[in-house]
């Protein structure tokens, strides 16, 4: 015949648990406790017709280093309730009150709050007179070790609940101490409760201080006061605030635009708060990763808490609250763009790379956002709307170095060349080209750059050819080709150019020159692969006086000496890291000028 068990739980391993697992820090038995009394107010709020809400107040009265005592005027417990709520572990009574449903007013709901206040002592009394039975109070006793005992107590308290904890835990570096001073319970009353919406107060001896606010999260209504708390709670001097009000009653709060840059991979410090009790700082589940750039005072009454409740389940609500902000933050620029654009250019400066970021994912500020990023160009800074206006031909490169090699060639020309070679700006500019009506905006290739140079007045010339053959007996080794041209401006006597695939090739010989025998052979397959369409030119200006006294030069040892000189300069104005062999080439060849 099959006998019913019952589990039994071990206590101390218990505490054990939320103290070195569930809990990040013993802090927490002050939330949990502002918790509970915030609950059981609510509570009587629903209950008892004849309690008005002004009356409402949890009180927490600290005798220095000695004990804490936690009062509310909340529903308090009868004996019943005692033995199914404070004696049950996992048992809540913030379930069972309207017909086993959590009331939306409620903060807690696991029923193990009171057992965090075991990390700070080994011994709770709790006093509670009922308004259902308000001529009896009841006293409930909790030893650390499991057991516990229920009496009535002629203690004189109201309709409530006062819960007491004495300094009786040893810790091995004396920290539990430090609870026990009315400062420290202050300051964390302060952290998690701000925004509790019944009145909390400290007690200590004849001083009775109120440590919570009411606060309205509307910076239309106080901006001032907006911007005042977030310099106080998240430490900085914002450049703007707006306010957070999910369309779907998800949350409310308030988002601050960060004065400086910052890196996509910091995980900002926010104050998120569930029911008005503050429950984590970290926002990135609940802010799109895109907006790396603002940080919030939010309050949320129906995201769903973890265990811990130190973050948030993630699930379809967490998911549509993340739009939301998302759409708000959308919102706000949208309404800079038609009523502050001076601020609105600003901030895009500042977080240039956040709003990239969300240009290029495709998000529905494309449009509002694309004339305020700025691109580096051979006529300077210039925005994307400078660009749409611009009424020509505008050609843009991916690659950074091209862009340094080539750009002083524009400049002469008086010509646009756009820098795309940032993070993110190959996906933009070509939004940018998509969008564009006046100006024919085109990636650079091959061919464009060959346009912008000349042919040379020495063509068919038999000692330019000369020059060329010599140049080319060189530079083989280099798999580069020297090409006789002219351009401006004529102080530059050379001009290298290469293709991506001769750029990955570099970057191979660059690898392979630091690479072990286990990845040698894996890149000399790479290189094979690429080999055959890698092109590279050195171009050589016949403009530019060194240049025609190369042609006129008949010394081919000096030849060859200086068409190396003139190679790796060419790399070296443009950028490229040079190979081992060509710096070697570099130190050899200056030093056989010095021979000379």
């Amino acid at each position: 015949m099959e006998k019913d068990y019952k589990f039994k739980v071990n206590l101390g391993g218990m505490i054990d648990i939320l103290s070195n697992h569930l809990y990040s820090s013993p802090d927490v038995f002050v939330r949990e406790l502002l918790q509970n009394g915030t609950d059981a107010i609510s509570a009587r709020m629903i209950s008892d017709n004849d309690f008005p809400e002004e009356n409402a107040k949890i009180e927490i009265e600290v005798e220095e280093g000695k004990r804490i005592i936690f009062r509310d005027n909340g529903t308090g417990l009868n004996e019943e309730e005692i033995h199914k709520f404070l004696s049950v572990i996992g048992q809540s009574s913030k379930y069972d009150i309207e017909n086993n449903r959590a009331s939306g007013d409620y903060i807690g709901r696991f029923g193990i709050g009171l057992l965090s206040c075991f990390m700070v002592t080994d011994y709770i009394c709790v006093r509670t007179r009922s308004y259902k039975t308000p001529d009896t109070v009841l006293e409930w006793k909790g030893m650390a070790d499991g057991t516990y005992t229920i009496e009535e107590s002629d203690a004189d308290i109201a309709v409530g609940t006062e819960i007491i904890i004495e300094n009786n835990k040893k810790s091995k570096d004396g920290t539990i101490d430090d609870y026990y001073n009315c400062d420290n319970i202050a300051n964390l009353i302060y952290y998690y409760g701000l925004f509790l919406k019944y009145p909390v107060y400290t007690i200590n001896g004849e001083e009775k201080t109120r440590l919570n606010l009411k606060f309205d999260f509307d910076t239309e209504k106080n901006k001032e006061l907006c911007m005042t708390l977030g310099k106080t709670f998240l430490g900085e001097n914002f450049l703007d605030c707006f306010t957070l009000r999910s369309p779907t009653g998800l949350f409310n709060g308030i988002a601050y635009v960060l004065p400086y840059p910052v890196s996509a991979n910091v995980h900002n410090m926010h104050r998120i708060y569930l029911k008005n009790m503050f429950l984590t700082e970290n926002g990135h589940k609940l802010l799109p990763e895109w907006a790396f750039f603002i940080r919030c005072i939010i309050n949320t009454d129906n995201l769903k808490p973890t265990s811990s409740r130190e973050d948030f389940y993630e699930d379809e609500e967490l998911e549509k609250a993340k739009n939301e902000i998302g759409d708000i933050i959308a919102d706000y620029f949208e309404d800079l763009d038609l009523n502050n654009k001076g601020l609105l250019y600003k901030i895009v400066s500042i977080h240039s790379l956040a709003v990239k970021s969300v240009i290029a994912s495709g998000n529905e500020l494309d449009d509002l956002l694309l004339p305020y990023i700025i691109f580096h160009t051979s006529m300077g800074d210039l925005t994307g709307k400078d660009i749409l206006d611009f009424g020509s031909i505008a050609f843009y490169t991916t690659d950074e170095n091209q862009y340094r090699q080539l750009a002083p060639l524009y400049i002469q020309r008086n010509q646009l060349l756009i820098n795309a070679g940032y993070v993110y700006e190959n996906a933009i500019i070509t939004k940018l080209a998509d969008i564009s009506r006046k100006t024919d905006i085109q990636k650079l290739t091959d061919a464009d750059i060959d346009f912008m140079l000349d042919d040379s007045e020495f063509d068919g010339d038999p000692a330019a050819d000369k020059l060329l053959r010599i140049a080319s007996r060189i530079l083989k080794k280099y798999d580069c080709k020297p090409v006789l041209k002219e351009f401006r401006p004529f102080e530059i006597p050379t001009l290298y150019t290469i293709n991506e695939k001769a750029y990955k090739a570099r970057q191979i010989k660059r690898s392979k020159q630091k690479a072990n025998n286990v990845f040698m052979g894996m890149l000399d397959s790479f290189e094979n692969d690429i080999a055959a369409s890698t092109v590279a030119y050195l171009y050589l200006n016949t403009n530019n006086l060194i240049i025609r006294k190369l042609i006129n030069c008949d010394d081919d040892d000096k030849l060859s000496c200086y068409i190396e000189i003139l190679y790796v300069q060419a790399l070296l104005s443009g950028h490229f890291p040079l190979l081992n062999n060509e710096m070697k080439v570099l130190n050899e060849n200056l030093y056989r000028l010095m021979s000379y």
